[in-house]
């Protein structure tokens, strides 16, 4: 289970991740596209927040917990669904503009993981 610090790492990567990618879209796409991409990477980071909390709860619990939170965790998959087409169908957010904000998350996540995995100390050789 990834450290409390690599938790905070993430969820800063994927923040960070999510503002770039709306700044370059509002910079490249213009303004319809620019704020579907906060709305993608609002989606992106309330997404993870919520995927951490639960992850976090299936981690720590019992074996009876951990099939509820694990259907929890299903249950957010679908909500996530439900609320993607939900915004999307409206016809008032760019979806390529939604799609760019929403890529912060695997970014943020990928960014996040790099950043630990290159942070950590160098492995001893064992001296025989």
């Amino acid at each position: 289970m990834p450290d409390a610090t690599t938790l905070r790492r993430i969820t800063a990567y994927v923040i960070g991740a999510s503002a770039i990618l709306a700044g370059l879209a509002l910079a490249l796409g213009g303004l319809a596209m620019g704020l579907a991409a906060v709305v993608g990477g609002a989606f992106a980071v309330g997404n993870w927040l919520v995927m951490r909390w639960l992850g976090h709860r299936l981690l720590v619990s019992n074996e009876r917990g951990r099939a509820m939170w694990g259907l929890l965790l299903a249950v957010k998959m679908g909500v996530s669904m439900a609320l993607v087409w939900a915004i999307l169908s409206t016809g008032v957010i760019d979806p390529i503009g939604f799609v760019i904000g929403l890529g912060g998350l695997v970014l943020g996540i990928v960014a996040g993981a790099f950043h630990t995995m290159l942070a950590a100390p160098a492995p001893r050789a064992e001296e025989t």
